[in-house]
């Protein structure tokens, strides 16, 4: 995944835009003048009962749901509809109540925002906080979230079952996971695009590889393992076309507008015509249009296509891990594991008004204990049929360690944790630029195995597909059976992932 340039989230182009965020304004602004008319004196109200008191949404009430846009909208015993507001906080609204103070700075402080920074954008007490867009300018909040009582949290609107729930319905055993709801995301774009997303390279003159292609390879398989044990499959791609309906020249407007607004002499230039301005920009103009198409518009889009036709258990993303090196044709013996949960948002990142927001949104959802829970098992598998040791983020500059004793897991605040609804574990096995990892990779799939480097080995694709889905089955249905480990010593750090 770690390919050429590291470019993680827009918020983190430096190179184009220089230090700053976007920022998303919040509905509604404050007034301003002054009335001709003094007003009339206030009445007190009279606090009023609900006009509609909307059912309760569970893993149970959702089984029926066709996705989670439905549920968000599922209308009261007298047909009226929960109808959405032009304020993006609008989804948080169902979860107000649910969470205790102590709660919601637990997992600010030890999962989504180790750094500190958001505090500062809080007014905060044991019955509500209220958010803001600046530590500055606290006129008017973007949302103030309700608390549970100290000690009494209510169940929040959670479509999603945990593991737990999962294993104490009745499921055949040749169905372990008959019933559960899997979304699966291959990774990237690939095909055509792959060049553009910096996800297609060579080594030592041999044929290209892409990670868009390889990932849908291993979704495909996935998708027909997972069928075969039960579980209800929605897969987010099956093609090298992109989602989004938009393309890079779609998006140059908004990056001219970006570039003008972190330029110091933006204010002078906004006078020359759009055409100027492209020539003036030249190559970062359309190097941030590219970005803001595949990066940007296309997880977003993704996310969307989840959300409003499927009600996932559990979603899970493919990819396959590099190191920087990989995009400039370099080899490396060393080979690795790593997978990602939510979480860890750096102080760029958390000063960013729509960053706070899906953070926010992460912590009211209640996924996180899921995603630990599911991601541990996966990487227990993997560790297990594979020997490969951890690539060891652990409390970095941009991840935290969330499972005492598996450094195989860790937080991040990757595009798909944050932008998909419910839990999402990422999962990013192997180095493509390891020179065994690259020749299966070239072989494609097969039936059987094929001998690398004087050992045998089945199918990349099959072997990487089979572990999620034991990982999923040991999670959901407690079996530990894993068959086929391989023994491989190596365990880069991260320091040695960067050579």
């Amino acid at each position: 995944m770690l390919w050429g340039r590291s470019k993680s989230s827009i918020y983190g182009m430096a190179a184009l835009l220089g230090a700053g965020a976007l920022f998303c304004p919040c509905a509604g602004a404050k007034p301003t003048g002054t009335p001709s008319t003094p007003p009339p004196p206030s009445t007190p109200m009279t606090e009023l009962p609900p006009l509609v008191t909307y059912p309760q949404v569970t893993p149970q009430s959702a089984a029926d749901a066709r996705s989670i846009a439905e549920l968000r909208h599922l209308k009261s015993p007298t047909g009226s509809p929960r109808w959405p507001t032009p304020n993006p906080w609008f989804p948080l609204d169902l979860y107000q109540g649910t969470i205790t103070r102590q709660q919601f700075e637990e997992k600010l402080h030890t999962l989504y925002d180790p750094f500190g920074v958001f505090p500062a954008y809080l007014d905060i007490n044991d019955s509500r906080v209220v958010i803001y867009p600046s530590t500055k300018d606290r006129s008017v909040p973007q949302f103030v979230l309700d608390f549970a009582p100290p000690g009494k949290p209510q169940p929040p609107m959670r479509w999603f079952r945990t593991p737990a729930e999962f294993r104490a319905e009745n499921h055949p055993l040749d169905k372990p996971l008959s019933g559960l709801r899997v979304a699966i995301d291959p990774g990237h774009i690939g095909g055509p695009w792959a060049q553009m997303e910096e996800r297609s390279t060579r080594y030592k003159g041999s044929a290209p590889v892409q990670e868009g292609d390889l990932n849908l390879i291993t979704g495909r398989i996935l998708k027909q393992e997972l069928t075969n044990l039960g579980a209800t499959v929605f897969v987010v791609r099956d093609s090298t076309e992109p989602v989004t309906p938009y393309r890079p020249e779609d998006m140059v407007p908004e990056a001219r507008e970006m570039l003008l607004a972190h330029s110091s002499r933006g204010t002078n230039l906004r006078a020359l015509p759009p055409d100027k301005l492209n020539l003036l920009f030249g190559a970062r103009l359309m190097d941030l249009a590219e970005f803001l198409f595949y990066r940007c518009s296309e997880i977003k889009e993704r996310g969307s296509r989840i959300r409003n036709n499927f009600v996932p258990d559990i979603t899970v993303t493919l990819y396959i891990d590099a190191t920087p090196g990989s995009g400039r044709g370099h080899v490396t013996n060393g080979n690795a594991n790593i997978f990602f949960v939510g979480g860890s948002y750096t102080k760029s990142e958390m000063a960013d008004p729509e960053m706070q927001r899906r953070c926010v949104y992460k912590m009211v959802e209640g996924g996180s204990d899921i995603e630990a829970e599911v991601a541990g098992d996966i990487s227990s598998v993997f560790t297990q049929k594979t020997g490969l040791g951890p690539v060891r983020y652990g409390d970095s500059a941009t991840t935290r360690s969330v499972i005492p004793g598996n450094p195989y897991v860790v937080a991040r605040n990757l595009a798909a944790n944050r932008e998909y609804d419910g839990p999402v574990v990422c999962t990013e096995p192997y180095f493509m630029n390891n020179e065994v990892v690259y020749q299966r990779l070239l072989a494609g799939d097969y039936d059987g195995q094929r001998t690398f480097d004087k050992k045998s080995y089945t199918s990349i694709f099959r072997e990487y597909a089979d572990c999620v889905t034991q990982g999923l089955v040991k999670a959901y249905s407690g079996s530990t059976v894993i068959a086929g480990a391989t023994t491989n010593p190596a365990t880069p750090t991260a320091e040695q992932k960067k050579n």
